[in-house]
């Protein structure tokens, strides 16, 4: 990841000094953590058959997310290290201590929670207890979110070689996506169209192949090659707003025809939703560059001075991460206490009104849960980010560094 040794870092100084914060990026990364809320609450209420096919619509409409917080990953990884020199090995301390502890310690406090809150799933003997942590720790099963982890600390892994590839090709940005999209449509074909049962080597491979970056390569290249050209890309955005909308709003119908001519009232075979139905392509692309779209003309807005809620946006990214990796908790302990069935008793009939009041409901309480998080001295640990101090704090601290600096005995 060092530079060439010619005029390339001036030039990427220069690009760096210019990009600054990129507000885009948080926009949209608030939009997909939001999705992902969503996407495990209507699971979450909405599993009877009367109402399978309809959440799994949305299911599958929201596999978006997965894909697109792995553009976005790359996005701002390029962008933050244009104009810097840093080796590999300095890379890697810097990225991985940041998602490695939240890994390891959510995925701790779902073995134990798992047992405590759900319902009829006690806990197993001592050995078998950290023989499964261990299996999750490998796998990122320790809950249903945190594979994205892992694939996270795979992209720290070859990100080196991946920007090393992106700058060799950079007058030639197609060529690497182009070789993304292969990659990436051999895979969903691989996953899609393999005869199962396969033999037990084999299913225990697909059980996490899925997980490892080819599964992702188009989304790779993506967000790495619009951050290397992001000028180019959001100017291009900017002069064909109806062409993008157009090809999201058809991508997405695309995505729910071939979904709904797959499924039938209450009957949804495996296949028809799945987060690598090479028929949802289409919309993974287009629903991303949709919202990559609506970003940019937001902070467009916000760059002129116009109200647009940058303040709420900057104070959402702070918190993204955290209800990631807390919602399922939430979700589960609402579960728990009884909260599902008052919502059937209140919304008889009505899984759409169900499913919102459930979200509003995870949002705010994860959020609550991530605030308090945040002001103590493990947050870096558990939500990736620094403390902050709690209301007041600042003047104690002020106080008291005022009253050493005071001479002794002036009285």
């Amino acid at each position: 990841m060092s530079p060439a040794p010619d005029d390339r870092p001036d030039r990427k100084a220069g690009a760096a000094a210019r990009v600054g914060r990129a507000y885009t990026a948080d926009l949209v990364r608030v939009a997909l953590f939001t999705g992902v809320v969503v996407a495990h609450s209507v699971n979450a209420i909405n599993s009877g058959p009367e109402v399978t096919r309809g959440s799994h619509l949305a299911g599958t409409l929201l596999h978006l997310t997965r894909y697109g917080f792995v553009a976005v990953t790359l996005f701002v990884l390029v962008l933050s290290m244009r104009g810097k020199t840093m080796t590999a090995t300095q890379f890697w301390r810097r990225r991985f201590g940041l998602i490695l502890w939240p890994y390891l310690l959510w995925t701790i406090i779902y073995a134990i929670t798992d047992h405590l809150v759900i319902r009829n799933n006690p806990f197993p003997s001592t050995g078998t207890w950290f023989a499964d942590l261990g299996e999750d720790l490998i796998s990122g099963t320790g809950k249903y979110q945190l594979y994205f982890l892992l694939i996270s600390m795979q992209i720290y892994l070859f990100f080196p070689l991946i920007s090393k590839i992106v700058e060799r090709f950079a007058d030639h940005p197609w060529r690497v996506i182009a070789g993304g999209a292969v990659v990436q449509f051999g895979m969903f074909a691989l996953y899609q169209y393999t005869p199962r049962p396969l033999p037990p080597f084999w299913q225990n491979i697909f059980l996490h192949l899925w997980k490892t970056l080819p599964m992702y390569a188009l989304f790779i290249t993506i967000g790495a090659v619009a951050a290397y050209h992001h000028e180019a890309v959001e100017t291009w955005l900017r002069s064909h707003v109806r062409l993008v909308v157009a090809c999201g709003l058809g991508s997405a119908a695309l995505s729910v025809t071939a979904y709904w001519l797959a499924t039938s009232p209450g009957h949804v075979p495996l296949q028809a939703n799945t987060p690598w139905n090479p028929a949802h392509l289409p919309w993974l692309v287009c629903g991303f560059a949709l919202l990559w779209l609506g970003a940019t003309l937001w902070d467009d807005r916000r760059r002129t001075g116009k109200r647009s809620g940058a303040r709420f946006v900057s104070w959402a990214t702070l918190r993204a991460f955290g209800v990631f990796a807390a919602h399922p908790l939430i979700l589960d302990i609402l579960a728990r206490t009884g909260f599902f069935r008052q919502l059937f008793e209140w919304f008889p009939g009505a899984p759409v009104a169900r499913a919102v009041v459930l979200i509003i409901t995870v949002l705010a309480l994860s959020l609550l849960l991530v605030d308090l998080l945040l002001r103590t001295p493990v947050s870096r640990y558990l939500v990736a980010r620094p403390r902050i101090p709690l209301p007041g704090e600042r003047r104690v601290r002020q106080a008291l560094a005022r009253g050493r600096a005071d001479p002794v005995g002036d009285h």
